[in-house]
């Protein structure tokens, strides 16, 4: 009686393992990074809608026609009633610099350092929770950060002004220092501009 030929030989057999481990090496680090490139653009579009929202200030602030001066409470654009604990405004505005980007929410009338974001660290996230209608939060308390999404804070610029924000991510990789910290958004009020940065 002849043998019947119907099962795989040991080639065969060992050519589909060296395929399915080639398949695994190089798939399976895909799909465990699909979590990272979730997170990542998740805060690449808060960052989108942040620069956004500083954009429309911008223009609100043009359309009000104020020059080259700082404007404190502009009128028209993010008003609202401030209920944030310690906070020096209840009824705010918008508080505009020489160059028409927002400076915070608690500057008095007139300016007394129209070239720093707001009145210490609670400017950034004052100026986050004004700007963004997200489900992101932000906090400037650091023995807090992990009950928020950001831990925000001021950074002096290229003019040796408290003029940036900054909004380090705190559930992934997180460092109270920008440089150390994994998931990094800019705010420059000088120059208007919001950036994402990942640092590996």
């Amino acid at each position: 009686m002849p043998i019947s030929k119907n099962g795989f030989t040991l080639i065969e057999l060992i050519v589909v393992i060296v395929i399915l481990a080639v398949l695994a090496v190089v798939a399976a680090p895909r799909f465990l990074d699909l979590n990272s490139d979730a997170r990542e653009s998740m805060l690449q579009g808060a960052a989108a809608e942040f620069q956004q929202s500083i954009n429309f200030a911008h223009q609100r602030w043009v359309v009000e026609g104020r020059g080259n001066e700082s404007y404190a409470n502009m009128p028209g654009y993010a008003e609202g009633t401030d209920t944030t604990q310690g906070s020096n405004s209840i009824d705010s505005h918008l508080d505009m610099n020489d160059v028409g980007f927002p400076l915070g929410v608690d500057k008095n009338d007139p300016m007394g350092a129209p070239f720093n974001i707001g009145k210490g660290n609670k400017a950034c996230y004052l100026l986050w929770e004004r700007l963004l209608d997200s489900s992101l939060t932000a906090t400037n308390n650091v023995n807090q950060a992990e009950n928020y999404d950001f831990y925000a804070i001021r950074q002096k610029g290229d003019e040796g002004h408290q003029s940036k924000c900054v909004y380090i991510f705190t559930q992934d990789g997180f460092a109270t220092q920008p440089n150390n910290a994994k998931h990094v958004i800019w705010y420059d009020s000088r120059t208007g501009d919001v950036s994402y940065v990942l640092n590996d």
